[in-house]
């Protein structure tokens, strides 16, 4: 009888090589961290996972989206936090083992190529109503239904109705049938970049690192999460009252409103590190010409930030 794990292997890669052979690629060998040391083994070994029923990662999904409070209607950024929580919700609350999939684009991947992932925008809140990501990770479980071993990837941001197949999540991205994707360990939070003439490039380097000091102390997830939680706040109450509106004042107010709670570098600027976000929306415009709005983020910001602290300060003491 063939080994259990050998099992599993065997289908996990057959169903992987029948995707594209090309998408996967394995951080250890193609971005060697030379540096980290002989016990740095980010990629995760899905055979080693537990493999679980369908109905119970179902169970998980929707008690998530239920009863977690994460905000997945703002997809713009935040979704290595949006990941990270989930991670530590899997493992502190349902003790559900899992990893994470982290899918590439090419402007991540080569200094000569700038292609990015992209999603619809349903805010439409970004130009062109579409969104850019670089990279993009969300978790991924192991299930057993009618007898066929499948991946199953926990990610609301794309489909808030269930799990998706690998096959499903893919498709679902743009532009990932010229990316390449990987399975991390799941304590994994976020990367280093390579760097060229001390300037730093968005290519990876091949460290990845955990969710601990300073990004931990800092807030740095919290803060993340409290920007999604913000710019949905932000869209209904201010947003959306002026998207019907003829006059042009209200035109340009959502014009700029959009310029900032559109993109998330701006927003982390912004409310993250109190600096301008760019030279077409400065702190000293946004708050000059929007300080009603401005101020009323802030303090819905502060808010959530200090709500997630005490979640993850939990999770953490389990």
């Amino acid at each position: 009888m063939m080994n259990k794990y050998i099992a599993i292997f065997v289908s996990l890669f057959c169903a992987v090589s029948s995707l594209n052979a090309q998408s996967y690629f394995n951080v250890e060998v193609d971005f060697p961290c030379y540096n980290c040391g002989n016990n740095y083994h980010p990629t995760a070994d899905l055979s080693k996972l537990k493999v679980y029923d369908h109905n119970i990662i179902k169970s998980f999904f929707d008690n998530m989206l239920k009863n977690d409070q994460i905000e997945f209607n703002f997809p713009q950024g935040g979704c290595q936090q949006r990941a990270q929580i989930m991670s530590m919700l899997l493992s502190n609350n349902y003790k559900i083992e899992h990893a994470k999939i982290w899918l590439f684009a090419p402007v991540d991947l080569d200094l000569n190529d700038k292609r990015t992932l992209y999603i619809k925008d349903k805010n439409e809140l970004s130009p062109d109503h579409t969104i850019q990501w670089n990279y993009h990770v969300a978790p991924v479980v192991l299930v057993k239904q009618n007898n066929k071993l499948d991946t199953l990837v926990i990610d609301p941001s794309i489909d808030q109705t269930q799990p998706l197949s690998l096959r499903k999540w893919l498709s679902a991205i743009g532009n990932s049938h010229i990316s390449k994707y990987t399975f991390l360990n799941a304590q994994h939070y976020f990367f280093n970049v390579q760097y060229v003439n001390n300037n730093p490039t968005t290519v990876i380097n091949g460290y990845f690192y955990d969710f601990v000091n300073p990004a931990k102390d800092n807030l740095i997830m919290e803060k993340g999460l409290g920007i999604n939680d913000m710019a949905i706040y932000v869209l209904n109450k201010y947003i959306k009252p002026l998207q019907q509106s003829k006059v042009q004042a209200d035109i340009m107010k959502l014009h700029d409103l959009k310029k900032i709670f559109g993109n998330a570098t701006v927003l982390d600027n912004l409310f993250s590190q109190n600096i301008s976000g760019n030279m077409e929306i400065t702190n000293r415009y946004a708050t000059n010409n929007y300080g009603d709005v401005i101020l009323d983020a802030k303090q819905v910001f502060n808010k959530r930030v200090q709500y997630w602290a005490g979640i993850t300060t939990a999770l953490l003491n389990k």
